[in-house]
């Protein structure tokens, strides 16, 4: 049947890994560029999202196209792929439950399960605890006359302020910082209303976020007619309530006296979605077990989801420039290098989970299929379709001491608007190979209005645009892959430490969006910033900030706007199995 689903979605596109590409050409080519990207944005890959028949079939393409140049697998097993599996959505489990009463809610319908919620019941009282807010800073609290420990409480979405992505309040209205907090202070359970202020009665999505953690509570969505009708009062009387809560800003709760049983159960839906992986061999004897990396992301967002910039109802995001562009770059260089083969081995790697947060690069450094201690440089393509006023943007010019200076005199040929950012660390795949202590180079023609929109249609790729930038890139790849010594790696001062809006302190760690361990994995320490200074490590597990137990990203980013430059706070990570405490003096943020 699988099968069987991959050709009838190929069928709209003449055949499933398209048919042997009429434009063929040693050279790199608009014809070919156009080739590739329209295949891999076509609608009948549905968006490639990971884990999806469209991000198989494009697995597939890149598997043919490489075979044909002659590349050897370097997969698992002898085969082109490295599988693993990715979240590919969160469902209600069937014990799932919400009653009052006598009465019987409604899944799916009445309330709905949080991403967040532990698989775990509870049963109490309710207490109405306004926003469930808790900002010292701002001289407003929630909690500070409340009694919840032991009960379930119900909270209002977003903030007085109402959803103000300018509000002072934004930065605390996050729900999982609410259900963090309302565990925090003890409460059994969270059910989150959207106020009658607030507009729509509509039951949150359950959607998986970079974390996957719970805080040992259930915690679900509820419509305004269930919290009434468990908290004992009519929907005027909330609208009221709201009311005066954002036009005094001083905190109430109401107490109901009914006693109410929630449970809640997450299944936690996985797939299957593999890296692409082919190697070119060196020619030289003695350099052919170094390898260069020639890596992109072929997956995107499928019909959208939490990652879309987009409003309205689910659509096929082709991603054409995010990454179909960068794919079809790395598919002409395996073609051009395939005709004459560099002094370094060259794997060309497609990876898959890159907009899950860099999932399948991290997967492969951590489960390599090659010696990395081989690697003497990777080179990334992300979204080098849409060239503006020659503009191009290269990360990576500080990892290697020559790395600067050879792309400025490569330019000189190109006449690019050259912008060159030192850090090895950054939003897509390169990053993944920084943090394993290797010089990296990526190109990227910048962000557009189409980003992460249904928008983004091969139509409006610059190939030409595209052509020359891969051509640039092809030289700076002939000149380290056949160079004598490989590139020395430096690691540069990270701006990579980038804290939410408003956050006026940094700790200077890369942290980890692919672990699954409880707590914030350390993939990077910023050489000269506190976490440095502090004595953290790479790999260190942070499991408390402050006073604050650390679960996750998002705790981490909650703990470190609560505090400015020069404050000390005490850090406890767990390093070799074992509890370590650091205290770090933490600096001044980059952004205001």
């Amino acid at each position: 049947m699988r099968r069987m689903l991959s050709i009838i979605l190929c069928l709209s596109f003449l055949s499933c890994a398209g048919p042997r590409n009429p434009y063929s050409n040693q050279e790199i080519t608009v014809n070919e560029l156009k080739y590739h990207v329209g295949f891999l944005a076509s609608d009948s890959l549905q968006g490639r999202g990971s884990g999806t028949e469209g991000n198989n079939i494009a697995a597939e393409y890149l598997e043919k196209e490489i075979q044909s140049y002659g590349l050897k697998p370097a997969g698992v097993g002898g085969t082109y792929f490295q599988p693993f599996d990715v979240v590919t959505g969160l469902e209600a489990g069937t014990t799932t439950a919400l009653r009052v009463a006598d009465h019987s809610f409604e899944v799916n319908k009445d309330y709905r399960p949080l991403g967040m919620a532990a698989d775990t019941s509870a049963q109490s009282d309710v207490v109405l605890i306004g926003y469930g807010i808790s900002a010292p800073d701002l001289k407003y609290d929630d909690y500070a006359d409340a009694d919840v420990n032991g009960k379930i409480v119900a909270v209002l979405r977003y903030s007085p302020d109402g959803d103000n992505p300018h509000s002072k309040f934004y930065d605390y209205a996050p729900i999982r910082r609410k259900v963090g907090l309302a565990a925090e202070k003890g409460a059994a359970g969270v059910l989150i209303v959207t106020g009658p202020v607030d507009g729509d009665d509509e039951l949150m999505k359950l959607e998986s976020d970079m974390a996957r953690s719970d805080y040992g509570i259930p915690a679900a969505s509820v419509l305004r007619q269930a919290v009434c009708e468990i908290l004992g009062i009519q929907e005027d009387a909330l609208k009221r309530y709201q009311e005066t809560l954002n036009r005094t800003k001083k905190p109430e709760s109401i107490y109901g006296n009914n006693k109410t049983f929630l449970q809640t159960e997450v299944i936690v839906n996985k797939a299957r979605t593999q890296n692409v992986l082919g190697l070119l061999p060196g020619t030289d004897p003695k350099l052919r077990d170094e390898i260069v990396v020639i890596g992109a992301h072929f997956d995107h967002l499928g019909m959208g989801g939490a990652n879309s910039l987009y409003i309205g109802p689910p659509a096929i995001h082709n991603g054409a420039d995010d990454n179909a562009s960068g794919t079809s770059a790395i598919l002409e260089l395996a073609q051009k290098l395939s005709k004459s083969p560099l002094k370094r081995s060259v794997l060309f790697a497609g990876f898959s989970g890159e907009e899950m947060g860099l999932l399948g690069s991290k997967y492969f450094v951590e489960h390599p299929t090659v010696d990395t201690s081989k690697i003497a440089v990777m080179f990334n393509f992300d979204m080098v379709g849409r060239l503006t006023d020659s503009n191009l943007i290269v990360h990576g010019s500080g990892t290697s001491p020559d790395f600067k200076s050879m792309m400025e005199e490569l330019n000189r040929d190109y006449h690019f608007n050259l912008t060159l950012k030192e850090d090895g660390n950054g939003p897509s795949d390169f990053a993944s190979f920084y943090q394993i202590d290797k010089p990296v180079l990526a190109f990227f023609t910048n962000l557009h209005s189409d980003y992460h929109r249904p928008s983004d249609d091969a139509d409006k790729i610059n190939y030409e645009g595209e052509r020359e930038v891969v051509n640039y890139a092809y030289e700076a790849i002939v000149r380290v892959g056949n160079a004598e010594v490989r590139p020395a790696f430096v690691k540069v001062a990270s701006s990579a430490d980038r804290p939410m809006r408003g956050f006026r302190a940094t700790l200077g760690i890369i942290p980890s969006y692919a672990d699954n361990s409880e707590g914030l994995k350390i993939d990077g320490v910023s050489p000269g910033k506190a976490a440095d200074m502090a004595g953290m490590k790479k790999g260190d597990l942070i499991v408390r900030f402050g006073g604050k137990v650390i679960k996750n990203v998002y705790d981490y980013t909650y703990a470190l706007g609560e505090y400015k430059a020069g404050d000390k706070v005490e850090v406890t990570v767990i390093r070799d199995g074992k509890e370590v405490k650091l205290e770090a003096i933490l600096q001044k943020s980059s952004r205001p």
